[in-house]
């Protein structure tokens, strides 16, 4: 009896594998949006999907109406021709009786586009229907937040958004604003039309939401709305990481007296001054807490976060742990402790000091041989950078610094999110973190209070993994170099020379990053502002909320 139960609940696991198997090979790894925005606010939608079946009957893709919304005209395609469109689709029905058929299913919150998968392998499915009513009329501009992709259940996919105007009248920045929302792509204004596209494939929990705003004129839409396209803006901004402040449109000027002059600027001195004292005073009481908690957990001699300087960074940073501008810190002063960069008029000041590419990183970490890139691009023909040089070089060739910096802040978070760290899309805080991504966090926090002791080292003991070098570039995140190079002379006294060239090092190493990090910052700072009053640029994970449209879909 024993043997046949055993039996039995073996080819049962086997089944659930099998299948669970063979519904993992479903696959949609392409998909392709095309809107072509009608005058009356509707939308003609194509979508083109590069698929791979090999389980299930239909495909589906469901809208919610949002209360307005409203589809028509759906067909569907393949490399074989159109397929029929059947009234009264039957989810239930076989594989035989879907194949080249379509058809739609109302649903409590809208419809669904269902279509037979037809074959298995590889195919191309053309899906197309008119949205109606997408854009609405608001007292300010007409516009539209929506969803076009969701959460699908053959994720990770990649996606290319275009919208564009039916009769061609080019969409711009001039007369548009854009957002985009739940991905990591971007979206921007190309050849009069408007296109969005993930750089990585959408995977579970994202989606692809775009908002628009249109001046008054381009369109006539059907669907009015007593309110303000700022009303659904500022519900769009919230959870995201567009600044709100640039995304608004400024007031109308008035006339202002010299009274108005002087009590507004009495008013600002005082807020001013008020903000100052918050400021000093949750600095005090973080630092307070974040102390108290670092007491808490054990020592971490290792490098923290499996030695990805980019997510000890963006992890710290969240968390009040590393400066703003640490990590280019750390990177030079990795590619000095490498070799690849040599210091030329040793001495005290920095300024005096220039820094010779010596060769390209021998480390594993393909950024290091990017931003050694970067920094041989500024160092010119004789290969050796002055501060002056450096200084020039990046107030205008700033887009190759600012695309390393932007490359290693997106792969922390896309390595956070991937391990489970952050319960949302972003992080703020502690508070934003999983139990896994507590648990990373107070591996920097290990290491922060390990280093700060680390005058017991001999009886807590050392890993030899680790040389005090590597402890020194994580010290340097930490902003804490200082109290660290005086007990590694304690502990290494042979090496007093070789210790105190370093130490020198990293003043050298903390004055160059300061050139660099001003002009990112500075580049930052007029990127932040376009992308976030609408004139395009990189998508938020967060926000987005308020869209119309959405419901996700899948294989069944």
């Amino acid at each position: 009896m024993k043997k046949h139960i055993t039996a039995l609940f073996i080819a049962c696991l086997c089944a659930v594998l099998c299948t669970s198997m063979a519904a993992a090979e479903n696959r949609v790894p392409e998909m392709e949006v095309e809107v072509a925005l009608r005058p009356d606010g509707s939308a003609y939608i194509t979508q083109v999907w590069t698929a791979d079946t090999d389980e299930g009957t239909e495909f589906y893709l469901a809208c919610n109406d949002s209360g307005y919304l409203s589809i028509t005209d759906f067909s569907v395609s393949d490399k074989n021709g159109p397929y029929t469109f059947v009234e009264d689709w039957d989810v239930g029905a076989s594989f035989e009786e879907k194949a080249n058929k379509c058809g739609i299913v109302e649903t409590g919150d809208g419809v669904e586009l269902c279509w037979g998968v037809s074959e298995y392998g590889e195919n191309r499915y053309a899906i197309e229907y008119v949205l109606h009513d997408l854009v609405g009329a608001y007292s300010d501009a007409d516009g539209f937040n929506h969803r076009f992709v969701d959460e699908m259940s053959f994720f990770p996919t990649d996606v290319v958004l275009t919208i564009r105007n039916q009769d061609g009248s080019p969409l711009t920045d001039e007369t548009c604003d854009i957002w985009a929302f739940g991905y990591d792509g971007q979206i921007q204004f190309e050849d009069g039309a408007i296109r969005a596209w993930s750089e990585s494939p959408l995977k579970s929990g994202q989606h692809m939401t775009v908002m628009v705003s249109l001046e008054k004129g381009i369109l006539s839409p059907l669907r009015t709305v007593e309110d303000s396209f700022e009303t659904v803006k500022e519900q769009a901004l919230e959870g995201s990481d567009y600044d709100p402040d640039a995304a608004t449109n400024d007031a109308e000027d008035e006339e202002v007296t010299g009274g108005d002059l002087l009590m507004l600027g009495a008013f600002f001195a005082f807020i001013a001054a008020l903000i100052a004292a918050i400021v000093a005073a949750c600095k005090k009481l973080r630092k307070a807490k974040q102390n108290k908690q670092m007491r808490s957990v054990e020592y971490f001699r290792d490098a923290p976060n499996d030695g990805n300087l980019n997510v000890t960074y963006e992890l710290g940073r969240s968390c009040g742990l590393c400066r703003d501008d640490s990590l280019m810190g750390a990177y030079l002063l990795r590619l000095i402790s490498d070799g690849s960069l040599e210091p030329e008029g040793e001495g005290d000041d920095p300024k005096q000091v220039r820094l010779r590419l010596v060769r390209p990183p021998r480390t594993e970490d393909q950024y290091d041989d990017v931003f050694y890139t970067v920094l041989e691009a500024a160092a010119g023909a004789d290969g050796v950078l002055q501060p002056d040089e450096l200084e020039r070089y990046s107030d205008r060739n700033v887009k190759p610094l600012s695309r390393f910096m932007d490359s290693c802040i997106r792969e922390a978070k896309q390595t956070l999110i991937h391990n489970g760290c952050f319960k949302g899309a972003v992080c703020n805080g502690p508070k934003d973190l999983t139990k896994e991504g507590k648990r990373q966090l107070d591996e920097i926090m290990g290491l922060k209070r390990f280093l700060l002791d680390f005058s017991l080292i001999h009886e807590r003991g050392v890993k030899e993994t680790v040389i005090w070098q590597d402890y020194m570039i994580y010290a340097l995140m930490l902003g804490i170099a200082d109290k660290v190079a005086p007990q590694i002379k304690k502990l290494y006294p042979d090496a007093l020379p070789q210790i105190q060239r370093f130490e020198r090092c990293v003043g050298y190493a903390g004055y160059y990053n300061g050139i660099l990090y001003t002009a990112y910052q500075n580049d930052r700072y007029r990127y932040e502002a376009s992308r976030s009053s609408g004139s395009g640029g990189h998508a938020s994970f967060g926000g987005g909320g308020g869209f119309s449209g959405g419901g996700g879909g899948g294989i069944r």
